[in-house]
C-alpha cells in the first residue's frame, strides 16, 4: 500500500516534519474514485488533505470493507507534487476545482462560491507549483527538519558510489579505468562527474570527441561483464547530419569500445529510436553512424517510440481508467493505448542487448537522440537481467542513482517537477532565486512523458515472470513511483548531477533510498532466492504480448472497488520472517552435519590403522 493510499481510517494524521498548515475550508461536495463525500479540507505546504465528516464515507457507494467503523473518520492525502493540472469552475453559487493528478487519479473538489472558498483555491494553486509563485521547496524544508533531528539513521546519499561501483564491476583489471575531465560538468553538463572508459582513451580524446556527439553526450561505460569483458556503454546520436559529418576523434573512441573486448571482432550499435525517426534526425543535425567509415561495426534499430509516442498513450490509460472502468470497453481502450505494446517493445530491446553481451560475448553501444530517455530505459533494464545485483534492494537503489540520476535523465522536465521553471531556496541559502528554463515558468507541456514509469512497468512485468529473483516487492515500485511525484525527497528533484549539485541536494535534502532503507521490510519480497542459489544470475524475460499483464495495483489502485480483500502486506511480513527463520535453521542443519561425528571419527582411524597394516604386509 502507498503512503498516499486512499481514505485511509483513522482518528487524525501525523504531520511530517517541516509540514505546516497553509489553510482550511470545508467542502460541500467531493467526487473521487466513484464517491461521492463531503468534509474539511486541509492544505499544507507539502499537501492536500480532505477529512471527511463522520458517516459521510460509510453512506458512499462502497463495501464496507473499504470503509470500516462509522465512528472513524477517513483521510485522503494528496501530495501537492502529484497535481498535474487545476481546472477551477463557477457554476450556480459554487466554486469546483477539477484536479488530475500525475499519479492516474482525479478529484473534484466543489465549495461555496465566497472569500473563503476563493482564496482557498488560490493557497492551493500557488503551493501546487511553486516554481510561479516563488514558493519555499518543501523537500529543503522537509529536508533541514530531518538532518537537524536526525531522523533517518543511514544517509540514502551514500547508496551509490561510482567508484565503488567500478570497482564491484571489476573494470580496473580488465581494460577500463575511469576519468574526472568531467568534474567541473564542462565536458557535459548532462553526465555524471565520474565516467569510466578504455584503458587506452585519454582524456584529450574524450574532449574532441564531445562536439561530435549531441549535448557532448560521449560513448562511456554502463556496465563490464564478469566473464566475458564484453561491455554496455552508452552515448547520445552522432552529430553527421545530411551533410554526412565524420570525426576521426570518435571513430577511434568507437573502436576503443570494440578492442576492448577480446572476444569478439565486432561491436553492435543499438539505436533505440525507429530508422524513419533517426533518419529525420539528419535533418536537424543528428543521425546514425555509418558502418562504412566505424569498422567492424554493425546497426541494429530497437524501434522504441518517441516522448510524445509515450504521453499520448498514457492519457488513454488514464481516459480508460477514469472516472471509472468501463466494463463494455475496457479491453478495447487497453489495446487503443498501445501501453502494452510500447513495454513489450522495450522489453523486447533490453532482452535483445543482453542476450548479445550474455550468449554472443559482443560488445554494446546504446544511443537515441540525446540518449537520456530511451537510451536509459534499455541500459539500465539490460543490466537488471544481467546483473543480479541490481535484482536486490541496495542494487537496484544503486540501478536507479546511476543509470536515470547520473546520466541525466530529465526527472523535473518529464515528470513536470516542482523544480521545472525555476526554484526557491529557504532564505539561508547561498542562492534565492534560480530560473532553469527562464522567467520562472514551467517547460512546455510537450516535454512531459512516462519513461521513467515505463521502465518501472517493465521492471514489474519481470518481477511477474521471475518472482524468485527479486529482492524486493511490488510495494517497493510503487513506493519510488509516488515519491518521484510527491517531491518530498531529493532523489528526483532536478534533471541532472549538476543541477542537483548546484541546488545541495545531497548536503540539505533527504534521499528516498534513507526513507525505504529505514524500513527495508515493508520492501522485501519473502520468495527472494539470492543467485548464488537458484543459480540464475541471467533473467531473460518473455515480450510477448501475451505474457504482458496491465498493472492494475498501480494504475486503479485509487478506485475504491479495486482495494485488495485481504491483508497481504501484513502476509508478506509474516513470510518474510518465516523465510528468515528456515534459512537460519537450514545454515545451522547444515554446519551441524558437517562436524565430524564420533562415530565418524572411529571409523576413520580404523580405516587409516588398516591401510596402514595392509602397507607393512
Amino acid at each position: 500500500m502507498s503512503a498516499y493510499s486512499s481514505l485511509l481510517p483513522g482518528h487524525a494524521y501525523r504531520k511530517l516534519p517541516g509540514e505546516e498548515r497553509v489553510d482550511h475550508c470545508s467542502a460541500s461536495h467531493v467526487t473521487y474514485g466513484g464517491l461521492n463525500l463531503h468534509g474539511v479540507i486541509e492544505l499544507t505546504n507539502f499537501q492536500v488533505v480532505f477529512i471527511a465528516l463522520p458517516n459521510e464515507a460509510s453512506s458512499a457507494r462502497a463495501p464496507k470493507s473499504f470503509h470500516g467503523s462509522d465512528k472513524k473518520r477517513y483521510i485522503l492525502k494528496l501530495p501537492l507534487g502529484t497535481i498535474r493540472n487545476i481546472d477551477q469552475k463557477s457554476n450556480q453559487g459554487n466554486i469546483s476545482l477539477h484536479i488530475v493528478c500525475k499519479d492516474i487519479r482525479e478529484l473534484v473538489f466543489a465549495f461555496p462560491d465566497c472569500g473563503r472558498s476563493l482564496g482557498f483555491c488560490e493557497n492551493l494553486k500557488a503551493n501546487a507549483f511553486p516554481a510561479i509563485s516563488k514558493k519555499t521547496l518543501f523537500a529543503y524544508l522537509y529536508g533541514a527538519k530531518c538532518i537537524a533531528n536526525s531522523v533517518f539513521a543511514i544517509d540514502g546519499w551514500d547508496v551509490y558510489n561510482p567508484e565503488e561501483e567500478y570497482h564491484r564491476q571489476n573494470i580496473f583489471t580488465n581494460g577500463w579505468r575511469i576519468t574526472k575531465i568531467n568534474m567541473d560538468y564542462r565536458l557535459c553538463d548532462t553526465y555524471p562527474a565520474i565516467l569510466a572508459v578504455p584503458w587506452e582513451v585519454t582524456d584529450e580524446l574524450l574532449v574532441a570527441c564531445a562536439p561530435h556527439r549531441s549535448r557532448g553526450r560521449i560513448p562511456v561505460l554502463s556496465w563490464l561483464h564478469p566473464e566475458s569483458k564484453a561491455s554496455l556503454t552508452r552515448a547520445s546520436q552522432p552529430l553527421v547530419g545530411v551533410q554526412g559529418r565524420r570525426s576521426s576523434d570518435d571513430k577511434e573512441l568507437v573502436r576503443q569500445l570494440r578492442i576492448a573486448n577480446a572476444n569478439a571482432n565486432n561491436l553492435l550499435i543499438f539505436d533505440a529510436r525507429p530508422q524513419v525517426n533517426a533518419i529525420a534526425n539528419m535533418g536537424v543535425g543528428g543521425g546514425v553512424e555509418s558502418p562504412a567509415y566505424y569498422e567492424n561495426v554493425q546497426y541494429m534499430f530497437l524501434n522504441i517510440q518517441n516522448i510524445h509516442a509515450m504521453r499520448a498513450a498514457l492519457t488513454k490509460v488514464f481516459e480508460a481508467c477514469f472516472p471509472l472502468p468501463d466494463d463494455t470497453r475496457w479491453f478495447k481502450q487497453l489495446a487503443d493505448s498501445k501501453w502494452l505494446y510500447h513495454i513489450k517493445q522495450i522489453i523486447f530491446a533490453a532482452t535483445s542487448v543482453a542476450d548479445k553481451i550474455e550468449n554472443h560475448k559482443t560488445s554494446v553501444l546504446i544511443h537515441c537522440s540525446d540518449g537520456w530517455d530511451r537510451t536509459t530505459q534499455v541500459t539500465s533494464l539490460a543490466m537488471l537481467m544481467l546483473d543480479p545485483y541490481y535484482r536486490t534492494i541496495r542494487g537496484f537503489e544503486v540501478l536507479v542513482e546511476k543509470e536515470w540520476c547520473s546520466f541525466g535523465h530529465k526527472f523535473a522536465q518529464r515528470t513536470g517537477g516542482p523544480t521545472d521553471g525555476g526554484i526557491y531556496l529557504p532564505p539561508n541559502s547561498s542562492s534565492s532565486v534560480v530560473n532553469e528554463t527562464g522567467g520562472g515558468r514551467p517547460s512546455s507541456p510537450e516535454e512531459r512523458s512516462p519513461v521513467f514509469l515505463q521502465f518501472i512497468d517493465c521492471v514489474w512485468q519481470t518481477m511477474q515472470q521471475f518472482p524468485h529473483s527479486f529482492e524486493f516487492n511490488e510495494r517497493f515500485l510503487i513506493t519510488i513511483m509516488d515519491e518521484l511525484y510527491s517531491a518530498r525527497f531529493g532523489t528526483f528533484l532536478f534533471n541532472s548531477e549538476m543541477q542537483g549539485r548546484d541546488h545541495g541536494v545531497r548536503e540539505r535534502t533527504i534521499s528516498l533510498w534513507a526513507y525505504i532503507n529505514a524500513d527495508i521490510q515493508l520492501y522485501q519480497n519473502p520468495l527472494y532466492t539470492p543467485a548464488e542459489i537458484s543459480g540464475h544470475r541471467v533473467i531473460f524475460p518473455q515480450h510477448a504480448l501475451a505474457q504482458l499483464q496491465f498493472w492494475t495495483a498501480y494504475y486503479i489502485r485509487w478506485h475504491p472497488l479495486m482495494r485488495l480483500q485481504e491483508p497481504i502486506a501484513r502476509r508478506e511480513r509474516a513470510l518474510i520472517l518465516i523465510m528468515k527463520r528456515f534459512r537460519e535453521l537450514t545454515a545451522a542443519t547444515q554446519r551441524e552435519c558437517a562436524k565430524p561425528t564420533l562415530n565418524n571419527v572411529s571409523d576413520n582411524s580404523t580405516h587409516s590403522r588398516s591401510r596402514s597394516n595392509s602397507s607393512k604386509i
